[in-house]
């Protein structure tokens, strides 16, 4: 994996970078790419449940990321030096990148939800998108059933959302 390099291919215009990254370290598909908010890494992810970050500045692969199953969005905590992944089973995990460890696991427990509010609801469905807000104390996430699920990140551990849109 050390020889993994992260190809950057882009023109500037104007205000803008386009930027295409293309990494042959994945076994699967790429479902996603996030730039963390500093521009200085990459992670990458999707079929293979693995997220690879990258050193934007030297196109080098830094370290991998195991979610355990398909990531369908990544993106990095405004604040913090914390990468969140949403997978194919329904789960937020959130690493911290110095240490490498998963700190947190958002699970939404859509039987709940269902008995609770409209029996004809979903019961199975995937985050299929990510976001925080500028200050980073809440995470969106928005998942197949057509719910918007907002996460005050004080309360990830009880794992109960503050308000669904």
């Amino acid at each position: 994996m050390a020889q993994e390099q992260l190809v950057l291919r882009g023109t500037k215009r104007s205000h803008t970078d386009c930027v295409t990254a293309t990494s042959a370290g994945h076994s699967g598909y790429m479902n996603t790419a996030a730039v963390s908010p500093d521009g200085s890494l990459c992670a990458s992810s999707g079929k293979d449940s693995v997220i690879l970050l990258w050193d934007v500045y030297e196109g080098k692969w830094l370290f991998s990321l195991d979610a355990g199953s398909i990531i369908h969005a990544l993106c990095f905590s405004p604040t913090r030096y914390w990468l969140c992944a949403a997978t194919e089973s329904s789960t937020i995990k959130i690493w911290d990148l110095e240490s490498k460890r998963v700190v947190a696991e958002i699970n939404v427990d859509f039987k709940s939800e269902v008995d609770n509010a409209n029996p004809n609801k979903v019961m199975y469905c995937t985050c299929l998108s990510l976001s925080w807000n500028a200050d980073g104390s809440t995470l969106f996430s928005c998942y197949t059933d057509g719910v918007v699920r907002v996460w005050d990140i004080g309360l990830v551990e009880s794992s109960q959302p503050i308000e669904d849109i």
